[in-house]
C-alpha cells in the first residue's frame, strides 16, 4: 500500500502520537505526512553532507513528544571537519525553527568511506537516548 509519493531518498521514518508520520530524506529535509498527504513545506532543511550512506540518517521522538514537541535527528555536517551530529529540535506545529536545534552530540571525524555511519536511536525504558553510530568501514572502530 503507498502511502505517499514524492519523497527523495527516504532514509527513517518516526511515528507521532497524534498520527503524523515524519520522514527523514537523506538530502536534509524533515518532511511530515499528516493525514495521508505529504505536506509541502518541509518540518525542518540541513545543510548536510548527503554522500554514500551520510545524510539525515536519525530520527526519534522524546518520550515526553506529547507535551515537549522534542525531536532527535542524526545528520553528518558538511562543513568544517566532516563528521556525525545528534541534536535536538523543538516543534511549533508542523515546523522547526533551526534557532531550536540544540547539540547533543558531536561524533568524532569520519573516514574517506561513506558507509556504515549508524544513525538509529531510540529511548530505552530508562529514559535515556541510546545511538547507534556506525563504525565509518572501519572495523578497528566495532572493537
Amino acid at each position: 500500500m503507498q502511502v505517499t509519493n514524492g519523497l527523495i531518498n527516504p532514509t527513517v521514518l518516526a511515528f507521532a502520537p497524534d498520527g503524523r508520520i515524519f520522514v527523514a530524506e537523506q538530502g536534509g529535509n524533515l518532511r511530515i505526512i499528516k493525514n495521508g498527504v505529504l505536506l509541502p513545506v518541509p518540518l525542518v532543511q540541513l545543510n548536510v553532507n548527503a554522500s554514500g550512506e551520510r545524510g539525515l540518517i536519525g530520527i526519534t521522538l522524546d518520550p515526553n513528544f506529547t507535551t515537549n514537541k522534542y525531536i532527535y535527528l542524526y545528520y553528518t555536517v558538511p562543513t568544517g571537519i566532516i563528521h556525525n551530529r545528534v541534536s535536538r529540535f523543538t516543534l511549533t506545529g508542523d515546523v522547526a525553527l533551526a534557532s531550536s536545534e540544540k547539540i547533543i552530540l558531536e561524533l568524532d571525524p569520519l573516514s574517506g568511506a561513506t558507509n556504515h555511519n549508524g544513525g538509529a536511536m531510540q529511548f530505552g525504558k530508562d529514559g535515556k537516548l541510546y545511538i547507534a553510530v556506525g563504525e565509518n568501514a572501519n572495523r578497528a572502530n566495532a572493537q
